[in-house]
């Protein structure tokens, strides 16, 4: 492989609504009614703009099936198109529900190591970290 294939992706290196990413953005896991769950969100790649999240029980591989169903679609009828690809991290398991809906729209699935990824997860941690505890960067 070569070097350039791992670099860190860029915004840049993307047509907007032609690659979308799927990844867990949360480090350890949210307590949402007193249950451990992990955040997923769906991002272009292009533009960063965030559709939107999914929540899946902390443990668990992925949120549930109808959960990213409905996040894709709804995604979809935003742009009004499927893009052409989604690119999630590390090698997913058979059960992934973003690759299995991914795969039932005709949209092809890629994995890459979470370092080339970096770029957009930093950003969207640091964004929800604000957004959940905004008290926390006053301490």
């Amino acid at each position: 492989m070569s070097k350039s294939s791992l670099r860190t992706m860029q915004p840049s290196d993307y047509q907007v609504n032609k690659t979308w990413l799927a990844y867990r953005i949360n480090t350890t896991p949210l307590q949402v009614e007193g249950q451990a769950i992990d955040l997923y969100v769906l991002q272009d790649a292009a533009s960063m703009f965030l559709f939107g999240n999914a929540f899946a029980p902390s443990g668990t591989a992925y949120p549930p099936a109808e959960e990213v169903e409905q996040l894709m679609v709804s995604a979809r009828d935003k742009k009004n198109k499927w893009p052409s690809e989604l690119v999630l991290l590390g090698n997913p398991v058979p059960e992934n529900s973003f690759a299995a809906v991914a795969r039932r729209h005709g949209i092809a699935v890629r994995s890459v190591p979470v370092s080339q990824m970096s770029l957009y997860i930093t950003d969207t941690q640091k964004a929800y970290q604000e957004f959940l505890f905004p008290d926390a960067s006053d301490a």
